[in-house]
């Protein structure tokens, strides 16, 4: 799903140019990289080196982006810059979106997935929500909060959306199978769909979709 959305941003754009931020093993890349120049950042040296397995068309860099960014990576040179589940594992995440966002060429598009605190799963499982029982999720922000990151990174809103209802179950005294029509369609519907169809409120985790503006100042 988040391949298919990036595609379709970057068609929409007429972007050429793709930094995926935490890129784990390059499945995403892989899917991007026959269309795209696409590159990757992540953490982890051994996924990095798996990313360059299973995406070799990509070029993939161990790096921590609270600290620095690579020198390959220069400013205004990326159309799309995605980042699925990785601001919530960083201390310092306006930090990290801000120097990002220095990526972005003008009209470039920040493509972010995180832990939506306000989901009905955070609300009716608590500390056995999917998000909480992870320990190094050191940022579990309000949606409201996220969105100020935005705007204090520079960017504009463009669209909120989410990725539904997996973490199942949720109703304890109903039977799972009962449970899994009624949650995970929507979210099967969204993967296959390839879109960001969902209400920003309908999911466990928030997508944001946003851009650079234009400098209309030169």
């Amino acid at each position: 799903m988040y391949a298919s959305i990036a595609d379709r941003w970057l068609r929409r754009t007429g972007g050429k140019r793709l930094l995926e931020v935490g890129c784990g093993y390059g499945f995403a890349l892989s899917r991007l990289e026959q269309r795209y120049e696409t590159f990757g950042v992540d953490l982890s040296e051994y996924a990095v080196r798996q990313a360059a397995r299973f995406a070799p068309g990509s070029r993939c860099l161990s790096a921590d982006i609270e600290q620095e960014l690579p020198d390959e990576l220069t400013d205004k040179s990326f159309d799309l810059i995605m980042a699925k589940y990785v601001f919530e594992h960083l201390e310092r995440p306006l930090a990290a979106m801000k120097r990002l966002a220095k990526l972005l060429r003008p009209e470039g598009v920040f493509f972010f997935s995180v832990p939506n605190t306000d989901s009905l799963g955070a609300h009716l499982k608590g500390d056995q929500w999917y998000a909480r029982k992870d320990p190094t999720h050191v940022s579990l922000l309000a949606p409201r909060v996220w969105l100020e990151y935005v705007s204090k990174a520079g960017l504009v809103l463009v669209k909120e959306a989410s990725d539904g209802y997996w973490d199942f179950p949720y109703i304890g005294w109903l039977p799972t199978w009962m449970q899994l029509p009624l949650f995970i369609l929507p979210s099967a519907l969204a993967c296959l769909a390839g879109r960001e169809i969902l209400p920003a409120r309908f999911g466990e985790n928030l997508l944001v979709i946003a851009q650079k503006p234009i400098d209309r100042r030169r």
